[in-house]
């Protein structure tokens, strides 16, 4: 049976009604379920409330198994939400913190170097990877439209940071694309899986660019693990989006 690795689950508390996991053991068994082996997760509460200072729920929430890695969100250094970008960088690698979180539209700011210059320096030079959140507080993921130039013009000021588009929309592959011909640490999610998505990005840009995010609480991860399952490529490169491609981007943190 296929294992998986989980990109994107929420846990803690939701003022907004989604049902949430408090507890890791819950989140688990959830896990089980679905065979996804391990999952980054992400402190629901603060993203809804928009609290970003403190980090210390979600690392004593994944410390409780070695099957969770915590990821943060980011906000704009000059905002002072956050502590400086090299303090920051210093509590993120020293406290397994495995990726970091922008949610541009739903936290009302703009993602590019002008914004984040001197973080994402200090996170291209570490390889931690950078989940760029594409929706608002209440958008389907199939009726909203991405800062392309932005995510461009970070991917290419710093072509050593991956970056992790989630959330494309069904609409969004003319500009999708492109961007992966363009810029080689972009990935994407499976959110646009339709009309052999998965088949044509690995045929055209190889296994590597693509990785499993389920969106829980909005969304069940068999949406996502049936795709990978039953999609057109080869074992290897079922694989490589399952699992690999996430595994391989923790590790290459240094």
């Amino acid at each position: 049976m296929r294992e998986f690795f989980d990109g994107e689950i929420g846990v803690g508390t939701s003022g907004l009604g989604y049902q949430v996991f408090a507890r890791p053991d819950e989140l688990l068994a959830y896990m089980d379920r679905y065979h996804i082996a391990k999952a980054l997760v992400y402190d629901r509460g603060a993203v809804e409330s928009g609290v970003f200072g403190c980090f210390a729920s979600i690392c004593d929430f994944c410390a409780e198994s070695e099957r969770l890695y915590p990821t943060i969100s980011l906000v704009p250094p000059a905002t002072g939400e956050q502590p400086p970008p090299d303090e920051l960088l210093d509590i993120i690698l020293t406290h397994g913190i495995k990726a970091v979180r922008v949610w541009p539209k739903y936290h009302q700011f703009d993602f590019d170097p002008f914004n984040f210059g001197t973080l994402l320096e200090g996170l291209a030079a570490h390889r931690v990877p950078v989940f760029y959140h594409s929706h608002g507080a209440y958008d389907h993921p199939w009726e909203h439209r991405l800062r392309w130039d932005h995510i461009r013009e970070t991917a290419l000021a710093f072509p050593q940071l991956p970056i992790i588009v989630i959330w494309i929309g069904m609409l969004e592959n003319r500009r999708t694309l492109p961007m992966l011909a363009g810029c080689a640490n972009v990935l994407t999610d499976l959110t646009c899986m339709s009309f052999q998505y998965t088949e044509y990005v690995v045929e055209q840009f190889g296994s590597n660019r693509l990785i499993l995010a389920s969106h829980y609480p909005y969304h069940d991860p068999a949406t996502y693990t049936t795709c990978i399952n039953y999609s057109g490529i080869s074992p290897e490169e079922k694989d490589a989006i399952a699992f690999g491609n996430l595994q391989q981007l923790i590790e290459e943190i240094r």
